[in-house]
């Protein structure tokens, strides 16, 4: 006879089995149906994206760069900067917010917090969905057309790692009831093979949307998919992106140097690879800018000489994040056939270590520069490149004094043939300091008259030019100097000073010469030293003599290498490099005030005192360009320059044409840019670029050091 306590162990046994079979059963259907909770990770993200795609963006960890999706973690401290206002002014982020994106963040949010409020909390989109892994890529170009087409619809497909509860999800949707239940909310979705094919409200097509492991993949082209298929099973017709060596090269051993370097274990970057020209509007710029031929810019006209966007065929490399930071690295991949004679040579400079160059010259740019720079380049090939920028008046004027000149006993054929002398006694790089204009207040003790007038008003910076000199290559340098003192009237100089460089101790024995004329842009002159192993030209006399000091270490005066924040990047410089580029935000501040005041001071009339100075130029100019049968200005017929005649009026015509390029003309736009980069300026405590240059690829490093606190 069974009894109570048997029967209620038997109940409890078969209850146990039964739950067992009912779980077994459950999990089985889990398995088949919806998702294996056993299953393994994919290796990398990076292996299933083929390699032809135009646009690759890898982010990983990125539930961690939000406090409150979609502000980022920094936003906080940027909005309280005190660079901000100015920022928010702005035509960027004003473009920014007419062109919707306050309107796209706030649609990013709600979307967010309506996918965890459908779910019941089930499901947050960074923990669950995108916060571990992301990987946006496709192509811009149809390239089964030949030559290949833009499309009309970018092909892209999103990679992200998910958890379990996304995994669940997306089995389940492939339930009919499920489905019905979504497209009682506006999205139909049907499945099709191993993928389901979502509909949304006001999407311009269906999206494809396929997982593999822990990896789902939602694209717009079901190509690009299957592309990613045949990568999962093997398929050798298929490469992928994370193999080639744009991306190995120009990413991750760029990106581990610098953690290696700045000592960080898990870098926190945002990785790209893209095809410049692909894109339409990169094309459109490419093939405009930068213009050689540009009339009102000679930047631009000697930017030209160094860049050639149409020959960008691949860029690839990561920004970084940190505290108060924000670093970039990576290379540009050249197409060399495209480069002229000048940028051949420039991008085959040889590397040399730094200590051997550019430490040197940093030692001697003061603290106080703005900018300054140095690259490794032929320096002869730079100095044709630079008088072929010049205005053509300006060239016929510079070539004009040099026809009657004699440099060591050899009359010169022109600037050409002078560069071509110079070219032997320069090594191949060139430096550049950058400084905020300061006015020269020196007085000449004879007559109590200022010693270097200005009437070109202009808020340009002072710049310097640093030349190395080849050993026993100073006497050359020097000869010039003295060819350009003892004959400074053929080159349309007023006045020439020789003066030594004073200190608390006494004062330098090198030199600095000035050469004078009031209508040169800004600071009224040409100044020119030969010290030690190098030759500086400059527009500021001022300038090399702090150059002097600095050098020296006179008068307390110090380099941007005792800089705190240039230890900050110094340590990231390799033992050889190309070329480096150094800003100081602080700095930068005041030549943006500068150029904002000047803005604000503008006249549409010529100043009467310029119009003074600048005739005789003006005069000359008109008489050889437009009367060259007459030999001088006294040999025109009264006639033509008396007021109203044609010389005359040609003259006032010129003048006019010279203030309008010199004279203020800021528009309302120009203005609000300057003080967008004056924001910018603001918010920046320093920053560096350093390259390396090969015949066929930039390698490039950045850093950012900002001011946000």
């Amino acid at each position: 006879m069974t009894t109570p306590k048997k029967r209620s162990r038997k109940l409890w046994k078969t209850l146990g089995i039964g739950l067992g079979v009912a779980v077994t059963f459950g999990l089985l259907f889990v398995v088949a149906f919806v998702f294996n909770p056993l299953e393994g990770d994919l290796p990398d993200v990076r292996d299933v994206v083929p390699r032809g795609v135009d646009f690759f963006v890898r982010k990983t960890r990125l539930a961690g760069d939000f406090a409150d999706f979609p502000a980022p973690k920094f936003w906080a401290e940027l909005a309280d900067s005190r660079g901000w206002p100015e920022l928010e002014k702005g035509p960027l982020v004003r473009d920014l917010a007419d062109g919707g994106a306050e309107r796209a963040l706030q649609q990013a949010r709600d979307a967010v917090q309506r996918v965890a409020a459908d779910s019941g909390g089930w499901i947050d989109v960074l923990r669950d969905a995108i916060g571990t892994e992301l990987v946006v890529a496709g192509y811009v170009l149809d390239r089964d057309k030949s030559p290949p087409q833009p499309l009309a619809v970018p092909r892209w497909c999103v990679y992200t790692r998910v958890g379990w509860r996304v995994k669940a999800a997306l089995g389940l949707a492939g339930f009919g009831f499920v489905q019905a239940r979504l497209q009682g909310g506006g999205a139909k979705v049907a499945g099709d093979g191993l993928d389901l094919v979502v509909e949304l409200p006001g999407q311009p097509g269906p999206l494809y949307v396929r997982r593999h492991l822990d990896v789902v993949m939602v694209a717009n082209d079901r190509g690009l998919v299957e592309q990613s298929q045949r990568l999962i099973d093997g398929n050798r017709d298929e490469e992928p992106l994370g193999k080639m060596a744009a991306y190995t090269d120009g990413v991750v051993q760029r990106v581990e140097r610098w953690a290696d370097v700045n000592s960080v274990f898990v870098p926190n970057s945002l990785e790209f690879v893209a095809e410049p020209n692909a894109f339409d509007g990169w094309k459109r710029r490419a093939a405009n800018w930068p213009n050689a031929a540009n009339k009102d810019s000679m930047n631009e006209r000697v930017l030209a000489s160094f860049l050639n966007l149409k020959g960008w065929m691949q860029v690839s490399g990561a920004l970084l994040f940190a505290d108060q930071t924000l670093a970039a690295t990576g290379q540009v991949v050249l197409n060399s056939k495209q480069h002229t004679p000048f940028q051949s040579s420039f991008y085959k400079a040889e590397k040399q270590r730094r200590q051997e160059w550019l430490d040197p010259f940093l030692r001697m740019v003061p603290e106080n520069a703005c900018a300054a720079a140095a690259l490794r380049m032929p320096a002869g090939e730079f100095l044709h490149a630079m008088f072929g920028a010049l205005e053509p008046e300006a060239r016929e004027l510079v070539d004009d004094g040099m026809r009657r000149s004699v440099l060591q006993g050899q009359a010169l054929s022109g600037t050409t043939d002078l560069i071509e002398r110079l070219k032997i006694a320069l090594w191949p790089r060139t430096g550049f300091v950058f400084r905020r204009n300061q006015p020269d207040p020196s007085r000449d003790p004879q007559t109590g008259e200022l010693m270097v007038p200005v009437t070109a008003r202009s808020p340009m910076p002072q710049v310097a030019w640093v030349f190395w000199l080849r050993p026993g290559a100073g006497k050359l340098v020097e000869d010039l100097v003295a060819m350009l003192r003892d004959s400074y009237g053929n080159f349309g100089f007023r006045k020439v000073w020789h003066l030594k460089v004073p200190y608390a101790g006494g004062q330098l024995a090198e030199p600095v010469t000035e050469f004078c004329n009031p209508q040169i842009p800004a600071t009224g002159q040409i100044a020119m030293i030969v010290f030690s192993d190098f030759f500086v030209v400059s527009n500021s006399g001022l300038l090399i003599k702090d150059v002097l000091r600095t050098r020296y270490a006179a008068d307390g005066m110090r380099s941007i290498r005792s800089l705190a924040e240039f230890g900050e990047v110094e340590r990231e410089l390799p033992a050889e490099l190309n070329g480096m580029v150094w800003l100081r935000g602080s700095s930068l501040v005041t030549v943006m005030d500068d150029y904002l005041n000047f803005a604000a001071a503008g006249s549409e009339m010529p100043d009467p005192e310029w119009m003074v100075t600048s005739r005789p130029a003006a005069e000359d100019y008109v008489r050889k360009t437009r009367f060259p049968q007459y030999p001088s200005k006294a040999s025109l017929p009264r006639a033509l320059t008396q007021p109203g005649g044609e010389f005359d009026t040609a003259v006032v015509a010129h003048l006019h044409e010279l203030w309008r390029r010199e004279r203020t003309s800021f528009t309302a736009a120009d203005r609000a840019d300057m003080q967008q980069l004056r924001a910018f300026a603001q918010l920046l405590n320093a920053g560096y670029v350093q390259v390396e240059l090969e015949n066929n690829y930039i390698r490039f490093q950045a850093k950012l050091l900002g001011n946000l606190r």
